[in-house]
């Protein structure tokens, strides 16, 4: 089974889960601080990977390191030591986020502009774009793009909607060299 199909069935139960505990938003706050631990800590990472070490050993350190988050979380990363599917991580933590942003009718969106955006822009747009995508609110993320030379794009799943100002050059471009 491939691991993106192993990971939404986790996603799946975990959200169950958390949501007959109404832990959803803890939940899927304490995923991403394991994805993030996962996925940027090397020595972490090499330790778990890591064939002859024990399972316990692995759990023991994994109690440590995630002490602060929730019991339903720490006990999830467990079982997948025991399971040998650490690897799924990062993709257990996006599917959750999908399933849950799907729950809740919001989605997440990238701005990606020239300069750093102020958050009365920031929330124009998500406002803009929520209205667009029939979704109850966006939760917006800012990256800085140089290349763009003005204006902005924004990412919101596979879509992205380009407002910038190369773009807008490109297909003048187009235009006049069609003609």
């Amino acid at each position: 089974m491939s691991n993106e199909l192993v990971a939404k069935r986790y996603a799946n139960a975990l959200f169950e889960l958390a949501t007959e505990q109404n832990l959803v938003e803890t939940v899927e706050h304490d995923l991403q601080i394991v994805k993030k631990e996962y996925v940027e800590n090397n020595e972490l990472h090499k330790f778990l990977q890591h064939p002859g070490i024990t399972k316990e050993s692995k759990k023991s350190v994994l109690n440590e390191t995630f002490a602060s988050i929730s019991e339903t979380v720490l006990n999830l990363v467990c079982l997948l030591v025991d399971r040998q599917r650490l690897s799924i991580i990062p993709n257990l933590v996006t599917e959750y986020v999908n399933i849950a942003n799907q729950n809740r009718n919001i989605a997440d969106a990238t701005v990606y502009s020239v300069t750093a955006m102020t958050s009365e822009e920031l929330e124009k747009i998500g406002a803009l774009f929520a209205s667009k995508l029939g979704k109850n609110s966006i939760r917006i993320k800012n990256e800085i793009d140089s290349s763009l030379i003005g204006g902005y794009k924004v990412r919101v799943g596979n879509r992205i909607f380009d407002g910038s100002l190369k773009n807008k050059l490109v297909r003048i471009e187009r235009e006049l060299i069609a003609k």
